[in-house]
């Protein structure tokens, strides 16, 4: 195995440890009306009379499935795709098809991150950025994906090109 190929292996598995530490960070508000005076942390005043407690990923998952949103469920996978196309793609010897699967799925954890980030950072401005669970995903999932083009792009760049005197 060579260094590059070992270093993406270590990087692979170290996103998806960040991924996790990511879903249980928070990802959204679950805010309440409240006075001011009496939102005290663990809780986060939203302001305009309203409180709220940071929710993870994880539990806004658990509850979408307990309501039974499908819509929103299904829109809820694009972050756990990483997980089952890492495992594909560490398991599957690094077929194309499969590091295809893998780079479009990170891609797709990525722009969801962006999107929850750009929606919350909208209505909310800078408190948004106290959401570290969600702008840690969106980060691991860039850097990923911006990795595995890098690295793709060196391989192709060291494999030998047919040359004219060869195809004769």
């Amino acid at each position: 195995m060579s260094r590059v190929s070992v270093l993406m292996t270590v990087g692979r598995v170290t996103a998806l440890v960040l991924l996790l530490v990511a879903m249980v960070g928070p990802w959204t508000f679950d805010s309440h009306p409240d006075a001011e005076e009496s939102c005290s942390a663990p809780l986060v005043w939203l302001g305009g009379g309203r409180c709220a407690c940071l929710v993870s990923f994880i539990k806004a998952f658990e509850v979408t499935m307990k309501w039974g949103n499908h819509g929103l469920m299904w829109l809820l996978f694009l972050p756990l795709l990483p997980f089952l196309s890492t495992l594909l793609f560490l398991l599957g010897r690094g077929r194309p098809w499969l590091w295809a699967f893998h780079v479009t799925a990170w891609g797709l954890a990525a722009a969801f991150s962006i999107v929850v980030l750009a929606l919350f950072w909208h209505e909310y401005g800078a408190l948004s950025v106290r959401l570290w669970g969600v702008w840690l995903s969106a980060v691991v999932a860039v850097a990923l994906v911006a990795g595995e083009i890098l690295a793709a792009k060196q391989r192709l760049g060291r494999e030998p090109r047919p040359t004219a005197a060869g195809a004769e």
